[in-house]
C-alpha cells in the first residue's frame, strides 16, 4: 500500500527517465497542462490561462514553464502519454469543477479528465492536481465507476492534490481509500486576479453613492431536477431588482455564457438593464472581461466563477445557493450568509436586505475581502513552493511576477491561436472519424459484394455440374429416345443466353 509521503512522489515502475529529469536541482520544469480553452464560458476562458500564469509567474518565472497543453475532455491515447513521458517533467490537471460525472461523461475515468486507467498507469511523470472542484450538483447521483479507483490512482501518482474550496476537500476525501489528508486546499487562481493582473485592478471605485449591482443567473436542467423552479427563481430576482432600481440602483447584466442570456433577456424586457457586459462568445474577452468586471462593487450570480472572478477583482460576491460550490466559496471567504437559498419563503426579503447591507458597508467589506484575498494569494504561493520542492528537490522562496501589459497582449494572442488550432484539430479528427465510418461502410459493402460474387460463382459451378450430368445422361441413352429428348430440353433451359 502506498505510504503517500507528503514530500515525495510514490515510486512508479519505468519512471526513472522522468524522475531523473525532475530531480536535477534548480531546473525550470516543463509542465504539460490538461486544460479547457473556450470562449463559451468566461469562467473557463479566464481560469486555465490564470492557472498557466500562476505557475509561470512564480519565482519570477524561474521554476515552471507550461510547454504543452491538451483539452482535458479529449481522450488521452498512448501516443500522447509517450510524448509527455519523453518531453515533460510533470502534468498539471485543472483547475475547474472537474469532478462531475455528466459533463464529458466517459467510462474511462468517471470524471471530466478523459484518461483511462491503463493510460494513467503508463504515465511516468508526476501529476499536479491544481484548484479542481467537486462539481456535483444538489441531489445529483453519485459518481459512476471507475471514479473511486481512478481518483485513488490519480492521487497515488500526484505530488500535489489541491482542491479549490474546503467543501470539495471534505467531500472528495470521502472517496480516498488511504491518507485522505493528502487532499488539500488550493484556491482557484481567479480569486487572486488582483495579484495576477494588478494593472487591471482598481484600488478605489468611482461609483457615486455605490448603488451599482451586477447580475448573472442560470437555473439549468440539473437545478430543475433538484426541485428548483426556474421561472419562479428568475421572477423573484427580477422583482427584487425592480424594487432596487426604483430606489436608484444601477443594474449591470454580466452573462458569462449563452445559457445566462435567458435571464438577461428577461431583465431587458422589463427595462431593468442599465448596462450589458457580455462575457462570452468574443475572441477579445480573455482580459477585457476582467476590465469589464473591475469597476463593479457588488455582484449577484449563480455560477461559481460569477462569484470567484469578481471577488478576485475586488467585488463583493453574492450568490444563490443553487449549487454546493456557491455555498462552499461563500463559507471559505467568511460569509456563508451571502449564498442565499431561493427556495426559502423569505428569499426575496433576504436578497433585498442583503444587497442593502453590503452596499451600505461596501468600503469596509472591500477592505476585509482584500485581506481574505491576500490570504488566498499567500496560500497559492506556498503551495507552488511545495510543488517545486517535491518535483525538483530544491526549496525556493515564494514570490510572484505578473505579466506586463505587453506580455499579456501576447498571451491573449497566443491563447486565441491555440484555441483556433485546437478547433482545427478537432475538425480534422471529426473528418477522420467520418472517413473512418465511410471506410467501414465501404468495407461492409465490399464484403457483401464478395459474398454475392461467391454465391454467383457457386451457382455457376452448380450449373456446370448440371450440364455435365445432362451430357452424361444424353450420352448414356440411345439416340431419339424419350429420355434423350427430355435431357436435351433440360440442357437448353440451363444454357446461358
Amino acid at each position: 500500500m502506498p505510504t503517500h509521503a507528503a514530500a515525495a512522489r510514490p515510486a512508479q515502475p519505468g519512471a526513472s527517465r522522468a524522475a531523473s529529469r525532475a530531480a536535477r536541482p534548480g531546473r525550470r520544469l516543463r509542465l504539460f497542462h490538461f486544460d479547457i480553452k473556450t470562449y463559451g464560458n468566461y469562467g473557463d476562458t479566464l481560469l486555465f490561462e490564470a492557472v498557466r500564469e500562476t505557475f509561470e509567474g512564480f519565482a519570477g518565472g524561474a521554476c515552471f514553464e507550461v510547454a504543452g497543453s491538451r483539452s482535458l475532455r479529449d481522450p488521452v491515447g498512448p501516443k500522447l502519454v509517450d510524448h509527455i513521458n519523453e518531453h515533460f517533467d510533470a502534468v498539471v490537471v485543472g483547475g475547474g469543477g472537474l469532478f462531475l460525472r455528466d459533463t464529458n461523461a466517459n467510462a474511462r475515468s468517471g470524471w471530466q479528465w478523459n484518461i483511462s486507467l491503463e493510460q494513467l498507469r503508463r504515465l511516468e511523470v508526476p501529476i499536479v492536481v491544481f484548484a479542481v472542484g467537486n462539481n456535483r450538483f444538489i441531489d445529483q447521483e453519485d459518481f459512476a465507476e471507475p471514479f473511486r479507483e481512478h481518483l485513488n490512482l490519480t492521487l497515488d501518482k500526484s505530488v500535489f492534490f489541491g482542491l479549490r474550496n474546503h467543501g470539495s476537500v471534505r467531500t472528495i476525501r470521502e472517496y480516498v481509500d488511504h491518507d485522505p489528508e493528502r487532499v488539500t486546499y488550493q484556491p482557484c487562481p481567479t480569486t487572486i486576479s488582483s495579484y495576477l493582473f494588478p494593472d487591471l485592478y482598481r484600488e478605489q471605485l468611482d461609483t457615486g453613492d455605490g448603488k451599482v449591482l451586477a447580475v448573472e443567473s442560470i437555473i439549468g436542467k440539473r437545478q430543475v431536477a433538484a426541485g428548483f423552479d426556474r421561472d419562479r427563481v428568475y421572477a423573484d430576482q427580477a422583482d427584487v431588482l425592480a424594487r432596487l432600481k426604483g430606489e436608484g440602483w444601477r443594474l449591470v447584466s454580466v452573462p458569462h455564457a449563452r445559457a445566462d442570456m435567458t435571464f438577461h433577456e428577461l431583465l431587458a424586457e422589463r427595462g431593468l438593464v442599465d448596462d450589458a457586459r457580455v462575457l462570452w462568445g468574443r475572441r477579445d474577452v480573455l482580459f477585457t472581461g476582467l476590465e469589464a468586471l473591475a469597476d463593479l462593487p457588488v455582484i449577484l450570480g449563480t455560477r461559481g466563477h460569477a462569484q470567484m472572478v469578481p471577488f478576485g477583482m475586488g467585488a463583493i460576491p453574492l450568490s444563490l445557493y443553487v449549487h454546493h460550490k456557491t455555498r462552499y466559496f461563500a463559507t471559505d471567504i467568511g460569509h456563508a450568509e451571502w449564498a442565499l437559498d431561493p427556495r426559502a419563503e423569505t428569499f426575496t426579503d433576504d436578497l433585498y436586505r442583503t444587497v442593502h447591507d453590503v452596499t451600505e458597508r461596501q468600503a469596509a467589506l472591500r477592505d476585509e475581502l482584500a485581506v481574505t484575498r491576500r490570504g488566498l494569494y499567500d496560500t497559492t504561493l506556498a503551495n507552488l513552493a511545495t510543488i517545486y520542492e517535491r518535483l525538483a528537490g530544491v526549496a525556493v522562496a515564494p514570490s510572484f511576477t505578473p505579466l506586463t501589459p505587453k506580455e499579456r497582449r501576447l498571451a491573449a494572442r497566443t491563447y486565441d491561436a491555440a484555441l483556433e488550432k485546437a478547433k482545427a484539430e478537432e475538425r480534422l479528427r471529426t473528418k477522420d472519424r467520418e472517413l473512418g465510418a465511410k471506410d467501414r461502410e465501404l468495407g461492409v459493402k465490399e464484403r457483401e459484394l464478395g459474398a454475392k460474387d461467391a454465391q454467383i460463382r457457386s451457382l455457376g459451378s452448380d450449373l456446370q455440374q448440371v450440364r455435365a450430368t445432362l451430357r452424361a445422361v444424353r450420352e448414356s441413352v440411345p439416340q431419339g429416345s424419350v429420355v434423350r429428348r427430355a435431357a436435351r430440353r433440360a440442357r437448353r433451359l440451363v444454357r446461358p443466353r
